[in-house]
Order: C-alpha cells, then structure tokens, then sequence
C-alpha cells in the first residue's frame, strides 16, 4: 500500500464498506477469497498473496 500511496480510504469500496476495510487494515478481520481477488485485480499482483 505505501509503494502505491494507497490508504484504507482508496479500499473501502473494494471491501464492500468502511468498517470491513478498517478491520482488514488493523488485522481484525481476514480477507475474504473474493475480496483478495478484487484487491489483487487492483493493484495488479497475484491474489496468492492476499490468501
């Protein structure tokens, strides 16, 4: 996220909501499978990672 100058607020729509992304971003919450492949599509890495 810093390499790209992303914070939790560019996340949120990908995450479906605001409090869904604060808790991924403070590790409260694990991504889902399909959350991991739209944080993948955009920022362009392999979904693997996020899993």
């Amino acid at each position: 996220m810093a390499a790209r100058n992303l914070t939790q607020k560019d996340l949120w729509k990908l995450f479906g909501s605001k409090g869904i992304a604060s808790k991924v971003f403070h590790g409260k919450r694990a991504i889902s499978k399909t959350q991991a492949k739209k944080l993948g599509a955009f920022v362009h890495v392999s979904v693997e990672l996020f899993i």
